[in-house]
């Protein structure tokens, strides 16, 4: 069982957190410009279960390093 500190530990550019009815959230600790929201990237994600926040997560750090490889090879 994934945990809210593990999520935490293992994506340290979120606020991570779970609402009063149980739903579970994470907003970034820093800006996000126009065309990065346009290319996907989210400022806030949330999610049913802490496996599909972190699942979530993956996917957004997933995009960052695609995002960062391409703007390094252009």
């Amino acid at each position: 069982m994934i945990t809210l500190e593990d999520i935490a530990r293992a994506h340290t550019g979120w606020t991570i957190w779970r609402s009063d009815v149980g739903r579970w959230w994470a907003t970034r600790r820093g800006p996000v410009d126009f065309e990065a929201l346009r290319s996907g990237f989210a400022m806030t994600v949330d999610a049913d279960d802490a496996e599909s926040l972190a699942a979530e997560l993956v996917a957004q750090a997933r995009l960052a390093a695609e995002s960062t490889s391409g703007s390094a090879s252009s």
